[in-house]
């Protein structure tokens, strides 16, 4: 799944995971990525920090209460990663930090 309120950003990096023989699912914001996430049980999220409804932090929290989704990975797919958003990012539950523009390579490597 992937996370982020560029659509055009979501949907490019959905096309490069579904060329790689993944399924991929996009959402606009936190509440359509708890919508989308509910009914897709995505196996890793890519998530932005800043989305129009609630933070990326919030976001991962609340889909960490979702039991069907404990297995879910949770990526920050940032276009600003510095040392407070890091920790941030990993009190929030995020499992790793990439920043925007994400290499095609760093991308793969979470897959």
């Amino acid at each position: 799944m992937l996370v982020d309120d560029n659509r055009e950003v979501a949907d490019a990096l959905a096309a490069l995971v579904e060329f790689n023989g993944h399924d991929a699912q996009c959402a606009a914001d936190g509440h359509e990525a708890l919508l989308v996430a509910a009914s897709f049980l995505p196996e890793i999220a890519f998530v932005d920090w800043k989305l129009p409804d609630m933070s990326g932090g919030e976001l991962v929290g609340q889909l960490r209460l979702n039991p069907a989704l404990a297995n879910t990975r949770y990526v920050l797919l940032s276009g600003h990663i510095d040392p407070d958003i890091v920790a941030k990012a990993a009190a929030a539950g995020f499992d790793k930090c990439l920043m925007k523009p994400v290499r095609f390579e760093d991308l793969l490597d979470c897959l």
